[in-house]
């Protein structure tokens, strides 16, 4: 990671799903970090539809890479061999041997990465915005000025417009092949299998109300309250707010 960033003078920037504490030896301290989320239950729904539509070539990708840590990933039919909603559960519940996680299998953790960005945040405010899905989904303008101002960048109301046109659902869609990893050649149906719906609430009628249920109380456990708000809604906390009720 090092080689590919210092040699780049220029404005840059690069994604990463990482929790702090993995990229922590990376952190600039002069530089800004973009943290996007959504729901807990929206992000299972995403990333069962890439489990489910990994071809040959996504699992070799996971699982021939070189110096790979931990078994190897599994065919999603096994993971889903008892249910989707069980596998919501090993999901909400189990992390992989090897790391001190406690949920995600067979991904990250999704309560971790979650967690440890919201302290990094919370401690770091002039370096790290929240950009929530549900925002995204409903003013993509008015998130996209949000975001130049946290850059220092000057954008207007028709830049805005223009931005958000070019980077909606519906243009990433008619553009998939361009816009999604490689192409879209580990998914079996390629880059429309990448950029699928971009909708939440797909989980109602998968998930079980005990799912459900388990997740909002693994929520309440692993996550503050202000944080648990967020996730679930989009709205961050005011300073002029009162204190949440204790659970």
């Amino acid at each position: 990671l090092e080689s590919i960033i210092k040699p780049q003078e220029h404005r840059r920037f690069f994604k990463t799903h990482l929790p702090v504490d993995a990229l922590e030896p990376y952190i600039n301290p002069q530089g800004k970090y973009i943290y996007v989320c959504r729901d807990g239950l929206d992000t299972f729904m995403s990333i069962m539809n890439h489990y489910e539509k990994g071809n040959d070539e996504w699992y070799q990708s996971l699982n021939d890479t070189p110096g790979r840590v931990g078994p190897p990933m599994p065919r999603y039919e096994e993971a889903v061999a008892d249910g989707i909603p069980a596998w919501f559960d090993k999901f909400l519940t189990t992390g992989w041997d090897c790391l001190p996680e406690s949920d995600g299998w067979p991904f990250w953790s999704f309560f971790k990465n979650t967690k440890t960005w919201w302290e990094y945040g919370q401690a770091n405010p002039e370096r790290v915005l929240f950009v929530h899905f549900n925002n995204l989904l409903a003013d993509l303008a008015g998130e996209v000025k949000r975001i130049g101002s946290f850059l220092d960048i000057d954008v207007t109301d028709e830049m805005s417009e223009k931005i958000a046109e070019a980077t909606c659902f519906n243009t990433m869609k008619k553009n998939a092949a361009i816009v999604t990893p490689l192409g879209g050649a580990i998914w079996k149906g390629g880059a429309d299998d990448f950029i699928f719906k971009g909708t939440n609430g797909r989980w109602k009628g998968v998930l079980t109300d005990e799912n459900v249920q388990a997740y909002e109380a693994k929520v309440k456990a692993e996550l503050s309250p202000e944080c648990g708000h967020w996730l679930r809604t989009g709205e961050m906390p005011s300073s002029s707010s009162p204190p949440p009720s204790p659970a």
